[in-house]
């Protein structure tokens, strides 16, 4: 009750304070500051109590994909943190991870078509490859999850306030040094910038692109590859993550597991590949 309480204001409070940056260079802003905590958060709560209804296994490929849906970049932050617990399967938490991903793609498939029907018939086959290669990696790793450890009893927190508050810390300094990258790129080379923007502002970055395209901005080609550009940096954002947060065996095992689909955007953006 009073972790949901806690949720439930930060919520709120998220919506209330100033969107805008606090700061004269435009690195920090109270609204997305408060909603990373809230996010990071939540997928504690929502990890615990859907892993006592359901099951951990289940529960923690239900948190990754509802996660997605939320902040697939929090989902990352908290699924590499919990690498570290020796209890549980490793390969269901990276089962998960794909979840999230998996929950992502479909996000940014509805935010492309609402913003332009033309854009999002330029990328659909980008897309459902993707959709398809993250899937399958998810399936694999669900099957071939290693026998489970048993979990500790008793008494346990539902929501450790500080460690969300930590990982808040290092998420935002991270989108500040972006932000910051941003700024100091002004509004010349384009992709450069669109890959900076999407390293953890991927939904934003997207429909940014599909109105340039919408406005006669940019060709379809080069659409296309603003597109690829984004998705590469989601993808990118995510392995450093890992690399930076997770354990040693799940470290390795999850950067494989993402490679296929970072080959793939690579490939095709380089136009090694064609579709």
């Amino acid at each position: 009750m009073r972790a949901g309480l806690f949720l439930l204001f930060l919520f709120v409070a998220s919506k209330v304070v100033p969107a805008g940056s606090i700061d004269p260079w435009g690195l920090f802003r109270p609204q997305k500051i408060l909603f990373m905590f809230f996010a990071l958060s939540a997928l504690q709560v929502m990890g615990k109590v859907l892993s006592s209804f359901v099951g951990h296994r289940a529960g923690t490929l239900m948190t990754g994909f509802l996660g997605g849906l939320l902040s697939s970049t929090a989902t990352t932050v908290r699924l590499a943190k919990d690498s570290h617990d020796t209890e549980g399967s490793q390969s269901v938490r990276m089962a998960a991870l794909h979840a999230a991903i998996l929950a992502m793609l479909l996000q940014a498939v509805v935010l492309v078509g609402a913003g332009s029907v033309e854009a999002l018939r330029v990328v659909s086959l980008h897309f459902l490859i993707l959709f398809l290669i993250t899937m399958m990696m998810a399936v694999i790793l669900w099957h071939r999850q290693s026998r489970p450890r048993g979990l500790t009893t008793g008494p346990e927190k539902v929501l450790d306030v500080w460690e969300s508050l930590k990982l808040t810390v290092f998420i935002v300094l991270i989108l500040a040094a972006s932000r910051g990258a941003q700024t100091w790129l002004g509004n010349d080379g384009l992709m450069v910038l669109t890959f900076i923007v999407s390293l953890f502002e991927v939904h934003g970055s997207l429909i940014s692109t599909a109105q340039l395209l919408a406005a006669d901005q940019v060709s379809l080609a080069q659409y296309e590859k603003l597109v690829e550009i984004s998705l590469l940096a989601s993808f990118v954002s995510k392995l450093f993550l890992i690399v930076t947060l997770s354990s040693a065996p799940f470290k390795k095992r999850a950067v494989v597991s993402l490679m296929p689909a970072v080959l793939f955007l690579l490939l095709h953006l380089l136009g090694w590949i064609h579709i």
